[in-house]
């Protein structure tokens, strides 16, 4: 049977990419996209003589949740092209356009109940149900592509090819045109549905299509021509108070070119990105490029859609006036429960599944739902701040998230069942239910409401209050708790509690497990607990590790196998008594670390920092070691963005001059010499972090490394 593999706009058409059997072929359809104006109707024929403007009429729609529907100007266009700049010029009017940033591809899609990898009919029509769990899919060719060029270090795009590999074919020895020409020639020989890359979009393909316009090689990498090169420019934006850099996409005519290194592939697979591809309406290759946030955003959109809501352009909703009191009271977030500092034996930890999302299920949490106009005096109030919820209507937001809960059960218990591929699915899921709450505050979110993300923690503080009080009643002492967890420790069974709060609040709350033991270490400036840290063995033999070094994405390697190397000397215990008894083989695997940095034998590789740019070169105002490693780079002709990667080791750390401050890993040599005092400084940290319960701080580590062996630290 068809699928529907690809689909693309282009010069006033809809091209489909048909998957059949062993062939993928187009199928071009005429297609008007449209954006619709809210503004009086009797402007209908001045609008309609504007430039790329094909038609104009009058259409009942939705124009915010909850309103009634009324007369809007539908504008179909001959060309997606200028779209906003049309846009922009009639919202100049004072006047308000919809649906402008949903492209014509999703615009098309939605009209005719399609989506990716659809199954179709002998006449194309959809033979499928988009909802479903249980799919076919078609028989995808996938191919490798990986290319290198010639320099080892920093690789530039003045840069000769050194090899393309395709698969099983390697394409070398030979003129770069030539290995140019023999990728395009063996491409169109194999005919591949998917090309997988390792960092296409980054560097990959830019640097191949650069060598092709370099060579005057003839390159196509798509089923078609890909003319100009299919590439938009990167970005970096701030998420989560994090820089975060986007590079250009490169999407290809009829062949999907799946980045591996793209979140979502990365947490789901092939077999994930599919599945959300069908759900969400969104191309693949499109898809693939996006964060979970955007892709339920999509799915909020379809469902408003599908209701006669239109989509607001350039939405920025403001707050309602709060006073302090309650800016006071609402604006408090989830709840977290400062730990009991210490180490304990028998502890239970338990969680609750999706408690956001449940919460806007079960709660009808919504924007057109929370302070609702019909219902002034509703029974249903937000705890804590008093926000009346809808009695009715179901909302929006519920009617999105309750299948997408419903679909991650059905995806995990099939995972439980050991099934890897339904595993990464439903962990694709879990993400979009994750920032399905953080959207909900987001003040350009199409559908997000401040009012509902104050509802949301307000209702999840009293579900764990309530949590805490059941426990207690089961005479269980409350150890920590953060938003949806709790650790407990008791003589009575975790699964009772669990069935009892499940049955009370109307929320699963699950066991996630037993301890032997676990330690809440305090925070190295004072003795207040860590709210992000602990580390424990569970019964099944698992090291659980949160908030440490090891768990950091920054962390030079050498720390993370020291600290994984302690924590293996730690699993040997299962009380607290053989915990204490086996601290003599901790402390050595610290000496033993300590004596290979201070003795500069440790691999200058494994000593490098992986940090993320918060800023350009410029705009550094203390030129740190990331500064230093920016202008070294930039001596190297490369400029790094806001958000990307950079690596460095630290060679003196002390020094003002950025050449001797750091040396960035492409520069690393086998002679380079690492600062041992700053490495020395860094590994007893990190010894500490996992010792510091114990009564072992940084200055007693130092005695006892610096005691016992005689060492003497040399080359400072």
């Amino acid at each position: 049977m068809p699928h529907l593999l690809d689909i693309e706009y282009r010069d006033g058409h809809i091209i489909l990419w048909i998957k059949q059997g062993s062939k993928c072929t187009p199928h071009r359809v005429g297609y008007y996209p449209r954006i619709y104006l809210e503004c009086p109707v009797h402007n209908r024929h001045l609008i309609s003589t504007l430039p790329q403007v094909r038609q104009v009429r009058v259409e009942q729609k939705i124009t915010s949740l909850g309103q009634e529907p009324q007369d809007v100007l539908a504008i179909s266009l001959d060309d997606w092209g200028g779209v906003f700049n049309l846009a922009d010029m009639l919202e100049q009017r004072g006047w308000r356009a919809y649906n402008v940033d949903l492209p014509p591809t999703r615009q098309f899609l939605l009209e005719n109940g399609l989506f990716p990898m659809a199954q179709l009919d002998p006449q194309l029509h959809l033979d499928d149900d988009q909802q479903t769990t249980d799919y076919s899919l078609p028989e995808l060719t996938t191919l490798e592509l990986d290319i290198t060029p010639q320099s080892g270090r920093n690789p530039c795009f003045s840069d000769p090819l050194r090899d393309i590999r395709l698969g099983d074919h390697i394409f070398e020895g030979m003129p770069e045109a030539d290995m140019i020409e023999n990728l395009s020639s063996t491409l169109k020989r194999l005919d591949p549905d998917v090309i997988l890359t390792h960092g296409g979009d980054s560097f990959q393909l830019p640097y191949l299509y650069h060598r092709a316009a370099k060579t005057g090689a003839s390159l196509q990498l798509g089923r078609e021509k890909d003319e100009p090169p299919p590439q938009n420019k990167g970005r970096s934006y701030f998420s989560y108070g994090r820089i975060i850099y986007k590079p250009g996409g490169y999407q290809l005519r009829g062949r999907l070119h799946i980045d591996s290194q793209t979140f979502i592939v990365k947490e789901g697979g092939m077999q994930g990105l599919i599945d959300l591809g069908r759900i969400t309406g969104i191309p693949l290759q499109q898809l693939s490029r996006l964060s979970p946030g955007s892709a339920v955003t999509a799915l909020q959109v379809n469902q408003a859609l599908k209701d006669g809501v239109l989509v607001p352009w350039r939405r920025n909703l403001s707050e309602n006036f709060k006073t302090a009191e309650e800016l006071l009271r609402s604006d408090r977030g989830a709840l977290i429960l400062e730990p009991r500092v210490g180490i304990y034996e028998n502890a239970a930890e338990v969680d609750f599944t999706s408690l956001f999302p449940h919460i806007m299920v079960t709660k009808n949490i919504s924007p057109e739902t929370v302070l609702c106009e019909c219902c002034p005096d509703s029974p249903e109030r937000v705890p804590f701040i008093g926000y009346n919820i809808c009695q009715k209507r179901l909302g929006l937001i519920p009617r999105v998230i309750g299948p997408l809960i419903k679909r991650r059960m059905t995806y995990k218990k099939m995972a439980d069942g050991g099934s890897e591929e339904h595993r990464m699915m439903q962990n694709v899921l879990k993400w979009l239910l994750v920032t399905s709450f953080g959207y909900m505050g987001f003040n350009k979110a199409r559908f997000g409401r401040i009012e509902c993300h104050e509802s949301i923690t307000a209702y999840a503080r009293e579900i764990l209050l309530q949590t805490m009080e059941i426990a207690q009643g089961l005479d269980f002492d409350i150890l920590h708790g953060i938003v949806d967890s709790l650790w407990v420790r008791g003589s009575g069974d975790p699964r009772e509690l669990c069935d009892l709060v499940s049955e009370t609040v109307g929320i699963p709350l699950e066991l996630k497990g037993h301890y032997h033991w676990i330690v809440f270490p305090s925070n190295r400036n004072n003795r207040a607990g860590a709210m992000n840290r602990y580390f424990g063995l569970m019964t099944d033999g698992k090291m659980k590790v949160r908030g440490i070094e090891l768990r950091r994405r920054d962390t030079p390697r050498f720390i993370r196998k020291l600290q994984h190397d302690m924590l293996d000397q730690m699993k040997c215990a299962s009380t607290v008594d053989e915990l204490y008894n086996n601290l003599p083989s901790v402390l050595d695997v610290v000496r033993r670390y300590a004596d290979e940095i201070l003795s500069g034998r440790a691999d200058p590789e494994e000593l490098v920092f992986t940090t993320h740019t918060r800023h350009k070169l410029e705009d550094y105002r203390q030129k740190g070691s990331q500064a230093a490693a920016l202008y070294q780079l930039r001596e190297e002709g490369v400029d790094v963005q806001p958000g990307q990667a950079v690596q460095y080791i630290h060679t003196d750390h002390r020094s003002r001059n950025f050449h001797n401050r750091v040396k960035v890993a492409e520069l690393i040599e086998p002679g380079t010499l690492y600062d041992r005092q700053k490495y020395y400084d860094i590994t007893l940290r990190a010894a500490e972090s996992l010792l510091r319960p114990f009564g072992y701080d940084r200055e007693v580590l130092d005695d006892v490394v610096m005691g016992s062996e005689q060492m003497q630290i040399e080359g400072f």
